[in-house]
């Protein structure tokens, strides 16, 4: 099988592109497309952990599902047997496959959590397992084979090494970085170094830290993405925090987060406006 590696721009889109999806045009509502995207990105997540695979298969199975329907519509291939899709292909382009037995019976117990565990012997079983395998080769073709996928937390992780980040600011961003696969569609607006600056902004606002300027008087995120300015940034940290504070909780993907001790921070603003940014989008 021909694969093509790299990033691809044609994944990026506009405004209006995405409010012109396959699913927008079969009368679903932007809201109810971002909720069914949300739907499918924790569905994925969940048979992630049950399978034992790693986060960055999670992840890239996200952004096929993203991809996906930027193509076709959630009215004709359901978010569930599509999440259960991607997943089995990201296992197996990231070197981590699962049999397809699992990943159909994971799937089935996340869905159905009060039925009992799907036998392999069963009809079920064998037409879902066959709806998978089929499914893998429309999702391929859909993808044009570009199967691998770039993510921002890479450049979170080098632009918290860079400037230094306290321990909680690095991980708050990288954690960030991955609400943004599984509440926003920015991995298909932005590519991955906007995406992750946006997030160290976020985190930054969150724990009061301010980055200083460097000895050359540059921004931290000139050093990241040289298209980012504050103004974007600002304007896109605001979009997150009205998406995260629209999702239901149990859809977020932080666990026990906490604003770290400020004692040892510069602080960047305080009073209530910071305290409600955190209070808006607690969980």
């Amino acid at each position: 099988m021909a694969v093509h590696r790299g990033p691809s721009t044609k994944w990026l889109f506009t405004r209006d592109q995405l409010e012109n999806t396959p699913s927008r045009r079969c009368g679903i509502e932007a809201d109810r497309e971002l909720s069914y995207r949300q739907q499918a990105a924790n569905l994925i997540q969940d048979m992630g952990q049950r399978l034992n695979v790693s986060q960055l298969i999670i992840n890239t199975a996200i952004v096929y599902m993203h991809r996906f329907y930027m193509i076709h519509s959630f009215t004709k291939y359901h978010r569930n047997i599509i999440s259960q899709t991607t997943l089995f292909l990201a296992s197996k382009v990231e070197e981590q496959p699962r049999k397809l037995e699992y990943v159909v019976k994971v799937a089935h117990a996340c869905i159905n959590p009060q039925e009992p565990a799907l036998d392999t012997k069963s009809s079920a079983f064998q037409q879902q397992a066959q709806e998978v395998v089929a499914l893998e080769t429309v999702v391929l073709q859909t993808l044009g084979f570009e199967i691998t996928i770039d993510h921002p937390h890479t450049d979170v992780v080098r632009c918290s090494q860079l400037v230094r980040a306290s321990k909680d600011l690095a991980q708050t961003s990288y954690f960030m970085a991955t609400n943004s696969l599984h509440l926003t569609t920015f991995c298909l607006q932005y590519r991955p170094t906007v995406v992750a600056c946006v997030c160290i902004h976020l985190a930054c606002k969150w724990s009061n830290w301010e980055i200083p300027v460097s000895t050359d008087g540059k921004h931290w995120w000139e050093y990241v993405d040289c298209s980012v300015t504050l103004q974007l940034l600002d304007e896109l940290t605001h979009e997150f925090l009205q998406i995260l504070e629209k999702t239901p909780s149990k859809l977020k993907r932080i666990r026990n987060w906490r604003v770290p001790n400020q004692a040892a921070k510069k602080p960047k603003t305080e009073g209530p406006a910071a305290d409600s940014a955190v209070q808006g989008t607690s969980l």
